[in-house]
């Protein structure tokens, strides 16, 4: 038989092409890439021996039929090896993991070693060919080359379909437009046998796969000319699947923004240039990322060397980098985590690592912060806290205590400050302290406040409006900042207090200075709107921060409470006494009511009382407690008959 192998040559000149930039142009050493080339090479090497094999027996009668034997054998093994390695790409690619990747690694695996065993055992048996008198034969097995084909385009688009959610679009094209392709190819090849086509196919999904999924600029941060992040992940994804020892650091750079806006933007890439350079020297081309805008990483696999390598980039970032003849001063935060020992996905390491560079930033400049069993115990603890803060969200399970605040003058509780707790049955009472910063930060403010604000209405309405001689006035309940970013603040506490009856005189909204003084101008808004209703706002934990009267000035507080610490210090300080003095007779004279938090004893108390202080707050005349307790407290230090509850 007479073979057309036009396309045959046409798909190796694409794939040798395609094969030289490929070994010119390293990329990172990822399992993808790996099997990316040993593919790329099968294919090529298929297509070479299916060429010379058609020309050996057209040749017969010149070539020896031990080598058309030999060539035909090393196109069949090349087949199907060919299949069955784009197959483990899609494997790689689809991510599958654990249980689910060993069953679809079996499944696609059984077919290759049958087909192998069959491939070896054709000289003998004439399973797939035989050679009688020099002329090439189809052997009675042959059309089973044809099915076992066909099942790997069929394995592939369940690959596809299977973890259709997680592969990205490019990927699902690419095997859609190769599976058409190769499939075409296939059976035009099965009606016309003379017309070679087997790599055809080959030659379109090699060539979509190396400029859409290997093409190494993809790989690259344009700027620097390193790795980027998706570079990073692959690497990442490399390790954890091969579950090898790696130690990785990560250099984040302080207020790079502000370097931006002082050198502009071209000499802020000169930087980073020379920043990523300095690294990938010392380093090495396939450890070095730039993972985001300001942060880099590199990755190594020896205790030793990362030391090195820290104690290295420490020294430099010691010294000035030169942009276009200005000194600059760099600071940076530097964390160092270990795999196995603090993480085992890329959630984990990512979660860590943004725990560990806030420890890094409260550090100072130039810190260096690595990963121990300490720091991964409460990396770890955090994370249950914040499950145990979404799940309260969700079923809201928070418990609102209530504080007393006591009125000197009148000698009773007058009002009472609403405080959230969480109780979590595997973590048991998780301190605010440790929960707030967490909620502030990811928004769940919100939903906490929301919470927190429709517990205070039912506690007024349904046991403190009914009981009127139990003597409270006000309610103090905290506000956050994200709540006070809402354009409207009005409209999510205005219907809750409607839905419960409650007079809005009766809520004092409580906000700290750093709140007030983030978005000044709608805070404003928020305090006219609701005060025009009637809710009273105060300052709280006045004096921990950059407090002064200017913000008493600036927004219409009706209370101020002055923070523990600085009432605690004026006990152990004559100087804080002195400043704590002065305080409290500039804000007297402002004709501004005045509660002081953090009375723990008599002499804190005889001593607030010896400075005319309005109100007084905390452990000596009660402590946050729940409802049902905190009303007992009430009516027990109020002298209110058990009638009035």
């Amino acid at each position: 038989m007479q073979y057309n192998y036009d396309f045959e040559i046409a798909s190796l000149l694409i794939m040798a092409i395609i094969l030289l930039h490929f070994a010119f142009i390293r990329q990172f050493p990822v399992d993808k890439t790996k099997i990316f080339g040993v593919l790329l090479m099968t294919c090529t090497a298929e297509c070479c021996a299916n060429i010379l094999s058609c020309i050996g027996l057209a040749n017969a009668a010149f070539v020896p039929q031990a080598v058309n034997e030999v060539l035909a054998f090393a196109f069949f093994v090349l087949e199907g090896l060919a299949s069955y390695l784009l197959f483990r790409y899609f494997l790689v690619v689809c991510e599958f993991k654990d249980i689910e990747k060993k069953v679809v690694s079996v499944i696609g695996t059984i077919p290759y070693v049958l087909f192998t065993l069959m491939v070896i055992a054709t000289p003998f048996i004439g399973f797939f060919y035989y050679f009688k008198d020099g002329v090439y034969y189809q052997g009675f097995g042959a059309w089973t080359g044809y099915v076992y084909i066909i099942y790997y385009f069929v394995l592939d688009l369940f690959l596809m379909l299977y973890k259709y959610r997680v592969i990205n679009l490019r990927t699902k094209i690419i095997i859609i437009i190769y599976l058409l392709v190769a499939v075409s190819m296939v059976l035009l090849q099965f009606r016309v046998r003379g017309m070679l086509l087997t790599s055809v196919g080959n030659a379109v999904v090699l060539m979509m796969l190396y400029l859409a999924m290997q093409n190494p600029s993809e790989m690259l941060d344009p700027v620097t000319n390193i790795g980027n992040e998706s570079a990073f992940v692959g690497q990442m994804k490399n390790l954890l699947n091969h579950k090898n020892q790696a130690i990785i650091v990560t250099v984040h750079l302080r207020k790079f923004h502000h370097i931006q806006t002082v050198l502009g933007m071209e000499n802020s890439d000169i930087l980073l240039q020379n920043v990523g350079g300095y690294l990938f020297r010392l380093c090495g081309k396939f450890h070095v990322f730039r993972t985001s805008e300001d942060t880099f990483t590199v990755m190594t696999d020896t205790p030793e060397h990362a030391k090195l390598i820290q104690a290295a980039i420490s020294e430099r970032f010691d010294q000035d980098w030169i942009v276009q003849q200005n000194h600059v001063m760099l600071d940076m935060d530097m964390v160092v985590q270990h795999y196995p020992g603090e993480f085992g996905t890329i959630s984990e390491y990512m979660g860590m690592r943004q725990f560990l560079l806030e420890k890094a930033i409260a550090a100072g400049a130039q810190a260096v912060v690595e990963a121990d069993a300490s720091l991964a115990e409460r990396y770890h603890r955090r994370m249950k806290i914040e499950m145990a803060v979404s799940r309260a969200i969700r079923e809201k399970t928070f418990e609102v205590y209530y504080q007393p605040i006591y009125s000197i003058r009148e000698k009773r509780i007058v009002s009472l400050e609403a405080l959230v707790r969480l109780y979590d049955e595997e973590l048991g009472f998780i301190p605010p302290d440790e929960f707030i910063p967490l909620v502030e930060r990811d928004g769940n403010i919100i939903h906490i406040g929301e919470q927190v604000l429709e517990e205070c209405c039912k506690f007024l309405a349904h046991h403190v409006l009914s009981s009127v001689s139990l003597g409270i006035r006000t309610i103090h309940v905290n506000i956050s900042t994200v709540q006070c970013l809402r354009q409207n603040l009005a409209d999510m506490i205005m219907p809750v207090l409607e839905r419960y009856h409650i007079p809005p005189s009766i809520i004092t909204l409580e906000l700290t200075e750093n709140t007030a003084v983030r978005t000044p101008e709608r805070m404003k808004k928020h305090m006219k709107e609701l005060g025009a209703k009637g809710v009273s706002f105060a300052m709280d934990d006045y004096g921990s921060g950059n407090s002064n009267c200017s913000y008493l000035i600036q927004f219409p507080f009706r209370e101020v409470k002055i923070d523990k610490e600085i009432v605690w210090a004026s006990f152990e300080s004559e100087t804080a006494k002195t400043v704590l003095e002065n305080e409290i007779n500039t804000i007297q004279k402002l004709g501004i009511p005045l509660v002081v938090e953090g009375i723990e004893t008599k002499e804190q108390s005889d001593e607030m009382e010896r400075l005319g202080v309005d109100y007084i707050q905390g452990y000596y005349y009660g402590k946050p407690l729940p409802e049902a307790e905190c009303l007992r407290y009430i009516r027990k230090s109020n002298c209110v008959p058990e009638l009035y509850c």
